[in-house]
């Protein structure tokens, strides 16, 4: 029922009638892609220096993967995903670190006990061009 002796409720602040702009969520919208952008440039900035403190180390692939996968439980809710999605990321992550830091490690002690040569680098491969005098 309606009240017509005029002494009824205010229309709130945040009410908009049919038909007409609300630039309250507008500017509301606006403000949330500006703060996940901002959230995902400075995680970026925080990667970049991670990777670059973690050259020569032997987890240099997997702790910015892991600070994805953080990241990503963060913002968004990936609670509906198999805990073997993330896992199995790190893993993949573990893997490559393991084998990049091996391989590395192989190539740089010279010749194998069995008397294999170690792989020649592109620089050996590569015949030097005579020089002119």
């Amino acid at each position: 029922m309606a009240s017509e002796s005029g002494h009824g409720h205010a229309v709130p602040s945040w009410f908009v009638s049919p038909g007409e702009s609300d630039s309250f969520a507008w500017l509301s919208l606006a403000f949330l892609l500006l703060a996940i952008y901002g959230v995902v440039v400075l995680y970026a900035a925080f990667d970049r220096w991670a990777e670059h403190q973690s050259k020569g180390t032997p987890l240099a692939k997997t702790i910015p993967t892991m600070l994805t996968i953080a990241l990503l439980y963060e913002i968004f809710p990936l609670g509906h995903f198999n805990i073997l999605l993330p896992l199995s990321a790190i893993l993949i992550a573990l893997m490559a670190d393991w084998s990049r830091f091996h391989l590395e490690r192989e190539a740089s002690a010279g010749p194998s006990p069995t008397g294999e040569e170690p792989p020649l680098t592109v620089e050996q491969t590569v015949p030097e061009e005579p020089k002119n005098v």
